[in-house]
């Protein structure tokens, strides 16, 4: 049985690294993970004994950060309907971080996160399969297109979009 300590000890040694990553890359530090490290008051050790790549630790932030963003709506139901809109919404809120991202080339995590959360889980069914991945994609890319346009259009104007794409 795993050592409840040991886990929380862990769990705050990926967010020091993960917060860390976010300040410097918000900074626009040439990122390494000795600076990381030196950044986040960890050793080179604990870093890749929690991730593989700074990379990683990124996607690892991301996603921590969705789920305390979908935790914290009042309906969760809603998030079950719609969760690509609840996505986007999120991202939007991610503005600062995903330009640096898009400015160092890293939007690969991105893209990681939305198959993870939107695409096929394990289980499903080979017909869903597809029709999941498309989801994702179609999300991922108007997504990514926001991030290209800088932001300029806001969720909702997105959500038009999706809107009048399945003939809403």
């Amino acid at each position: 049985m795993p050592n409840a300590r040991n886990s929380e000890i862990c769990q705050q040694t990926k967010d020091s690294i993960a917060n860390a990553a976010v300040d410097l890359l918000l900074l626009d530090a040439d990122l390494s993970v000795s600076l990381l490290c030196r950044q986040a008051g960890v050793s080179r050790n604990a870093f890749y004994r929690n991730f593989d790549s700074i990379e990683e630790v990124v996607g690892y932030y991301l996603r921590s950060r969705w789920i305390r963003y979908a935790s914290s709506l009042p309906d969760r139901r809603d998030l079950l309907d719609s969760p690509g809109r609840y996505l986007i919404i999120y991202i939007y809120g991610q503005r600062p971080l995903l330009r640096s991202l898009r400015q160092k080339q890293m939007l690969g995590v991105l893209e990681e996160m939305f198959l993870e959360v939107l695409g096929p889980d394990v289980g499903t069914p080979p017909s869903l399969r597809y029709h999941r991945n498309g989801m994702a994609f179609l999300i991922y890319g108007l997504v990514r297109t926001m991030i290209e346009n800088d932001f300029t259009e806001t969720p909702e104007e997105v959500f038009q979009l999706m809107d009048s794409v399945s003939g809403k």
